[in-house]
């Protein structure tokens, strides 16, 4: 697909001419030099202007996060809404300015380390095909924790005890406002959103196909089990914290008290066993490593969900992990190669992570230099939409010529990559601006190899 054709999605929403072209030249500037610092893309102050203007909401068209979404959602399932069965990867991921101190509702997010720093937050959402081959980015939310719309679960529970009081006066007030017109935002409440958008938005355009959800342990909760499984009646894989209790109890010996054994303790009634005959774990490789597989069944308020245990283990037996791999799913599993069917589900969250590397470090994910909140937003937005076009092409990569020789054009020596093709793309951007500039000068042949003869 070539890239005007990929914009159209954001381009139909609006009329302006102008506009068109403004968004158009932006998107064509990020991919032209790799990056969405505002002032370092554009060509002079007034291209400047024109793409803060357009980004920061003080037009009325103008690019914000929900048209940019929308466009990414439309788009995705009008490429995979044929398929019979999807899985969807959903996953949070920092935008991390550590050193940013002026930017507006700045908040916090971890570091690399687990430690506190400056930041904003996406929850993201990927859709990929049963054989893992076409990947596409279906939707994402950027929120602030520092917005005041922002409410901790933790002051939703005090509110719901009447207890909201105790927090000062005027942000209590503000938190029961929020609540009453549904404005209120957290993670809990925006990944439940997204996940019912995207369930709709497919289920719209295919009414008989089957969707998976795959999630990390910060959503391990009976919540997020009942509202995928019984609200959108679809399938979920969820990682389970190690800390979850198994139906099995047992007395301690010192207080007599009855407590619920831990799944990762508790004995599965199922087993199965295999070799692996080389894994990379951390950058580190295993040979002859033994993967275990156990399943059984776990009843949570009347509803019986399967429980997947994973252990690895290297060839002397001892554990690669210190603790096993939990997952939680609604699917029933009788057999270990549907059991084994869970756990490559689970790991297919692999995809995700690749494309937040491919945003962060190729299209500079984290780079903005904008204040505004509304325009931060909406270039890690407008990123992630970018992002997309290359996953878009994926699928093309290996076996269409003109990506090929524009993978060649951005060095790739025979190698066909995303990298080498935005690569091309650059250099091929780079001449047309020059083509149009030598255009509208009037700048004639010799002139121009004089022009050349500086850097030739």
């Amino acid at each position: 697909m070539k890239l005007n054709e990929y914009l159209r999605g954001v381009l139909s929403h609006f009329n302006d001419k102008r506009v068109i072209e403004n968004v158009t030249t932006l998107v064509q500037n990020i991919i032209e030099h790799k990056s969405i610092r505002l002032w370092s893309i554009s060509e002079d102050k007034a291209e400047f202007e024109r793409s803060k203007r357009l980004l920061d909401g003080s037009l009325k068209s103008v690019l914000d996060d929900q048209k940019i979404s929308a466009a990414i959602r439309e788009h995705s399932v009008a490429a995979l809404g044929d398929e019979a069965r999807l899985i969807v990867l959903h996953d949070p991921c920092d935008i991390r300015k550590e050193h940013a101190q002026v930017l507006e509702k700045l908040g916090k997010v971890r570091d690399l380390d687990g430690n506190l720093i400056n930041g904003y937050s996406t929850f993201n959402s990927v859709a990929v095909d049963v054989t893992g081959k076409k990947l596409y980015p279906v939707d994402l939310t950027v929120y602030s924790n520092r917005d005041e719309h922002y409410v901790t679960v933790a002051e939703l529970k005090a509110l719901a005890k009447a207890k909201l009081q105790q927090i000062d006066p005027q942000r209590a007030e503000q938190i029961e406002q929020f609540v009453q017109e549904e404005s209120h935002l957290n993670l809990p409440r925006l990944s439940r959103a997204q996940l019912k958008q995207v369930s709709q938005a497919f289920k719209q355009k295919n009414s008989d196909i089957k969707l998976c959800h795959v999630l990390d342990r910060q959503f391990d909760g009976l919540d997020y089990f009942e509202f995928i499984d019984q609200e959108l009646a679809d399938e979920f894989v969820i990682r389970a914290k190690i800390s979850r209790n198994s139906n099995e109890s047992e007395t301690d010996a010192q207080t007599a008290e009855t407590v619920a054994v831990k799944l990762k303790e508790v004995a599965f009634a199922h087993t199965y066993s295999w070799t692996l005959k080389k894994i990379r774990v951390k950058k580190k490789v295993y040979q002859d490593a033994k993967c275990l597989i156990e399943w059984d069944t776990l009843v949570l308020n009347e509803h019986t969900y399967t429980v997947v245990r994973v252990t690895l283990t290297d060839r002397q037996g001892k554990p690669i992990y210190k603790q096993p791999l939990l997952l939680i799913t609604n699917m029933a599993v009788s057999t270990a190669e549907q059991a084994r069917g869970i756990y490559s589900l689970y790991l297919m969250r692999a995809k995700i992570e690749a494309v937040f590397k491919f945003l962060k470090d190729v299209l500079g994910w984290e780079e903005f230099q904008v204040r505004d909140y509304e325009a931060i937003k909406n270039i890690i937005a407008l990123a992630y939409f970018v992002g997309g076009y290359f996953y878009e092409i994926g699928s093309d990569l290996t076996h269409n010529p003109t990506i090929a020789l524009i993978a060649q054009l951005g060095g790739g020596k025979g190698q066909v990559t995303r990298y080498y093709f935005l690569q091309g793309l650059k250099k091929l951007l780079v001449h047309a601006s020059v083509a149009r500039f030598v255009k509208e000068q009037a700048i004639s042949d010799e002139t121009f190899e004089q022009m050349l003869a500086f850097v030739t």
